[in-house]
């Protein structure tokens, strides 16, 4: 009498903190998020591959002194067809404008207008 025995090949999938801590983030609910990264105040616009997921609201004033309040994700979702392929978002995974927001995305943001008091 002869066995026929299949081997099973065992693979073990180790994943890095940053992938382990993505993994948690995305299993948040928004009320969770929001309570763990609550809206920050930026000197510019920023957009970073590490911050996707985390439904992050920022805050900056452009040099037209309007403040504008912006989500991080549904910004990034928009833009990163183009920033895929830009040599700096390839290096750093990060962009960055210091004088406004991006045209592309302005339509998803919240613009105020800052009035100047003079003393």
């Amino acid at each position: 009498m002869t066995k026929k025995v299949k081997e099973v090949e065992v693979v073990e999938v180790v994943l890095t903190n940053k992938e382990l801590i993505a993994q948690a983030i995305s299993k948040l609910s928004p009320e969770e998020l929001a309570a763990i990264y609550p809206p920050i105040e930026r000197a510019n616009f920023v957009v970073r591959k590490s911050w996707l997921g985390r439904n992050q609201v920022i805050t900056f004033v452009n040099n037209k002194n309007q403040r504008i309040t912006y989500n991080h994700d549904e910004v990034l979702k928009v833009m990163l067809p183009k920033l895929s392929i830009m040599p700096c978002w390839i290096k750093r995974e990060y962009w960055s404008q210091s004088t406004d927001m991006p045209s592309n995305v302005r339509h998803l943001a919240k613009i105020e207008n800052l009035t100047v008091v003079a003393e």
